[in-house]
């Protein structure tokens, strides 16, 4: 959940679902990414958390979620992670950013829908 919408406003889309599922079903460390994760952790990092890392899969983590474009209200569940807690931790901040991503970006729009009525709205984001 969230504690307040978006831009002082009263609801907020609720976005980034399908990131979340493909982050989740896809989620793995190749070797290459275990020989940089030793060049950054601290040297007294067991060694049985690296091989973890190395064969994790996310086959026994569940999302529940309500419908992606829904209209939501802050303090309501969105998404609701079941799993072991070792890799809902590893999880934890990935699918918090995908969904506060997408979600104000969802919302912005449609707040400028809102406002443009039937109008034509272009968006030039990508030029600043």
């Amino acid at each position: 959940y969230f504690r307040k919408n978006p831009f002082k406003g009263e609801f907020t889309i609720f976005c980034g679902l399908e990131e979340c599922v493909r982050h989740v079903l896809n989620l793995g460390f190749t070797a290459e990414d275990i020989n940089y994760l030793r060049t950054v952790l601290p040297q007294d990092v067991e060694e049985g958390f690296v091989e973890y890392l190395l064969t994790m899969d996310c086959s026994d983590v569940t999302l529940t979620a309500i419908p992606e474009g829904s209209v939501v209200f802050p303090r309501e569940p969105l998404i609701i992670v079941e799993g072991p807690l070792a890799k809902l931790q590893i999880l934890e901040t990935t699918l918090l950013n995908l969904v506060n991503f997408a979600s104000l970006v969802a919302t912005n729009a449609a707040r400028f829908r809102l406002v443009a009525g039937k109008m034509d709205l272009l968006e030039f984001g990508l030029r600043r």
